[in-house]
C-alpha cells in the first residue's frame, strides 16, 4: 500500500512541475508577442523610443542617475529633429564632459549682416526648443562671425553683430517660447573663436554660426561645516 501512494505523490509531483513549466513557457511568450507588437507598431524605431522604454522600465537607475538619461534623451531628440527637418548641412550637434552643443549656420536663421531672425529660423528654434524645455540645465546661446570686417548703420563690428545675434536667438526663447531668464545667457565673441581658418569661403561659412550651449550640470558635493 505505501508503495503505490509514493509513486502516486510522485506522479502528482511530476505534474506540478510540467504545470509550473507549462506556465512559464506561457508567460514567456506573452511577453515576447507583447514586445513585437509594441516594435511592430512604434513609428520611431529609434534610440529615442528605447530610452523612454529604459526610463519606463528602469524607475530606480532613473533616479540614481537622471542627469545622464535626460541628456542622452535630449541628444537623441535633437538629432531626430535634424533628421526630420533635413538640416544635416546646416546644423550638428557635439557633446563633451562639459556642455552638449548645437551648432547651427546663419543662413538658416538670418540674412547677411543682419540680426532679426528669419521666419525659417523662427520655425526651426521653435521646433528645437520643445527639445530644449525638457531640461532645466542653464543654456548659454554664442554668436560667432568669420574675419571680415562688418561696418554700417546697424553694427559698428563683427562682435556687435554676434552679440545681437545671439540675442535675437535668446530673445525668442524667452519672450516668446517661455523659458525663464534665469536659464539663458547670450553671448558674442565676433571673429575670435573660430572653428576653421578663415583662409577660404567654405571655412568662413563654418566659423559664421551660431551654438546653442546646454551646460551639463552635476550635483555638487556638500562642503564640510
Amino acid at each position: 500500500m505505501s508503495k503505490r501512494v509514493e509513486e502516486k505523490s510522485q506522479e502528482e509531483g511530476g505534474g506540478s512541475e510540467i504545470a509550473t513549466i507549462y506556465g512559464d513557457l506561457i508567460t514567456f511568450i506573452m511577453c515576447l508577442f507583447i514586445i513585437l507588437f509594441v516594435l511592430s507598431y512604434n513609428e520611431q524605431q529609434d534610440e529615442t523610443f528605447f530610452i523612454q522604454m529604459r526610463m519606463q522600465f528602469g524607475a530606480k537607475e532613473v533616479e540614481q542617475d537622471s542627469v545622464v538619461t535626460t541628456e542622452e534623451l535630449l541628444v537623441s531628440q535633437v538629432v531626430g529633429y535634424i533628421e526630420k527637418e533635413k538640416l544635416e548641412d546646416q546644423a550638428r550637434i557635439l557633446v563633451d564632459e562639459q556642455k552638449i552643443k548645437l551648432i547651427l549656420n546663419p543662413p538658416i536663421l538670418f540674412d547677411t549682416g543682419k540680426a532679426n531672425l528669419k521666419p525659417q529660423g523662427q520655425k526651426i528654434l521653435t521646433g528645437l526648443a520643445k527639445v530644449f524645455s525638457q531640461v532645466q540645465n542653464p543654456i548659454i546661446i554664442e554668436g560667432h562671425t568669420d574675419n571680415i570686417p562688418i561696418h554700417n548703420a546697424e553694427f559698428d563690428s563683427n562682435w556687435d553683430l554676434s552679440f545681437f545675434r545671439a540675442y535675437s536667438v535668446m530673445k525668442l526663447f524667452m519672450n516668446r517660447l517661455g523659458f525663464s531668464p534665469r536659464q539663458l545667457s547670450a553671448l558674442g565673441y565676433g571673429e575670435y573663436h573660430p572653428v576653421m581658418p578663415n583662409d577660404s569661403i567654405e571655412n568662413r561659412a563654418r566659423n559664421r554660426r551660431i551654438e546653442i550651449n546646454v551646460i551639463r550640470v552635476t550635483q555638487a558635493e556638500e562642503l564640510p561645516d
